[in-house]
């Protein structure tokens, strides 16, 4: 059956953020689009991760996350954070560590430290609900959304 919701879906405009991860004395970041905030008091975002990934079991273990808000013209950011070896992702990236730990990259707008508070299964992906520990406004700058995008994330690769 063909899938022509997916069209629509494909329509949806989302933000690009960067999601990094202090695990196991090392550091990971990858790009998501999956989120947003659900709950103004207590302050929580919602993440959503597929559950092949490595950033999902790296989420669980260390039971944080931290959010990087991209700027506008942020697509080198981007592509740096989609390579494949994950050890290498911040080759070349100007960063400071959070309160919590996890990179805040230089030439983010702002970031969001997270503790996980619940990590619910939600078909192929995890949606992990993350209570907002922290975090600062960088600069006064737009962000990359799925408007500047060129790719969609469809959610099954």
């Amino acid at each position: 059956m063909e899938k022509t919701w997916q069209e629509v879906l494909d329509r949806f405009h989302y933000g690009i953020y960067l999601i990094t991860i202090a695990a196991d004395g090392l550091y990971n970041g990858m790009i998501a689009s999956w989120v947003v905030q659900c709950s103004h008091e207590p302050p929580l975002v919602a993440l959503a991760i597929r559950r092949n990934r490595l950033s999902h079991g790296q989420v669980m273990h260390a039971g944080k996350f931290t959010i990087n808000l991209l700027p506008k013209q942020g697509m080198k950011l981007v592509k740096q954070f989609k390579i494949p070896d994950w050890k290498h992702k911040f080759d070349g990236i100007g960063y400071e560590l959070s309160p919590q730990g996890a990179p805040v990259i230089e030439d983010g707008v702002g970031y969001l430290d997270c503790v996980v508070e619940r990590a619910i299964e939600t078909g192929d992906h995890t949606l992990f609900l993350g209570r907002i520990t922290g975090g600062a406004l960088k600069k006064e700058e737009d962000v990359i959304s799925t408007v500047q995008y060129p790719g969609r994330y469809r959610g099954d690769k």
